[in-house]
């Protein structure tokens, strides 16, 4: 891609791996088209004082949690869906579904998608995450204002798969691709990025992302408690192995100094949870509590929305995120 580095990888491969991007020459993400926004909540019924509203406050506040604002003004369904995922709320997740099968506009699906995604993260399950954050960058790009922040949250699946690799390659990218992103994101970002390098050069931290791998593979099978305790048992000790031959090698070596990059795994750096959503790194928690907290009937009223009113693809999606939360969210 022209006056772009030959150096990008994960992030511009996943692009350039498109027919139609084939031979673009510049960067594939666009600057946010205001007008073409402004005429889509016209046609979603925006009065002309709504318009002059959200453009006096476009231009003093942060674009993407602008725009999510003035759209759930215009979209009740998608109101509901965002204030669901942001409480944490189990049904989020089908909510969000159910509008990127609807004949919605194409801005309220990118930013349906861009939650969905983030639903699966706060789940612990970063391969769906990673799934929707692709399907994401491939088809709702340069639809909103969100397109950093799918890039970064793409980053960050890869990242808890865990894929270091994929995942420090893709904060590069982003770093290249989006220098106007909010600096709470980039600065993230640059932390994560060293972190997973100095991973891939470390094969204890490659032994440590493998043990992460299974452990979450563990939970989510279905074998009896007393096997998985067993499985998790065996996971913590090697783990601590591991801590122990770290902590030789820092002393053997004198300790690190205090102008080395952190070699913490690249987990430690996540923001403290919190109901937040656009426009923020922190997670939301207690949706398994929520779920087991719901009638019986409530839940099977899930269940069969997830059976009946889904996609293939997406229902797959679902059923599995629904047992996990029938587990406990292991």
């Amino acid at each position: 891609m022209k006056g772009l580095p030959v150096t990008l990888g994960s992030l511009a491969s996943l692009l350039l791996s498109l027919p139609m991007l084939a031979q673009e020459e510049e960067n594939p993400f666009k600057p946010f088209n205001l007008s073409a926004f402004m005429s889509t909540a016209g046609e979603l019924g925006a009065s002309e004082a709504d318009l002059a509203a959200f453009s006096r406050e476009f231009e003093d506040g942060n674009p993407a949690v602008v725009v999510d604002k003035f759209l759930r003004k215009l979209s009740q369904a998608y109101s509901a869906a965002a204030r669901e995922a942001e409480d944490g709320e189990p049904k989020a997740a089908l909510s969000l579904s159910k509008l990127l099968g609807e004949d919605h506009a194409p801005i309220i699906r990118a930013y349906a998608r861009y939650h969905l995604g983030r639903v699966f993260l706060d789940a612990d399950d970063p391969e769906k995450a990673s799934q929707v954050f692709e399907e994401f960058l491939r088809e709702d790009r340069n639809l909103s204002p969100l397109d950093a922040e799918a890039a970064f949250f793409y980053g960050t699946s890869l990242a808890e798969i865990p894929r270091p690799g994929a995942a420090a390659q893709t904060f590069r990218d982003f770093l290249i691709l989006f220098p106007d992103a909010p600096e709470r994101f980039r600065a993230v970002a640059m932390q994560r990025r060293a972190e997973l390098e100095t991973q891939e050069e470390s094969p204890l931290h490659g032994l440590a992302d493998v043990m992460q791998a299974v452990e979450r593979e563990i939970r989510k099978t279905n074998t009896g408690k007393a096997t998985q305790d067993q499985q998790l048992e065996i996971v913590t000790k090697l783990e601590q192995i591991i801590e122990q031959i770290e902590e030789q090698e820092q002393q053997s070596s004198g300790g690190p100094s205090g102008n080395q990059e952190s070699e913490a795994p690249a987990g430690t750096s996540a923001a403290p949870t919190g109901p937040a959503r656009v426009g923020s790194l922190q997670n939301v928690s207690g949706v398994a509590e929520r779920w087991g907290d719901l009638k019986d009937r409530d839940r099977k009223a899930i269940e069969a929305e997830v059976a009946q009113k889904l996609p293939p693809h997406r229902r797959k999606q679902l059923e599995e995120y629904y047992k996990k939360l029938n587990r406990g969210g292991r």
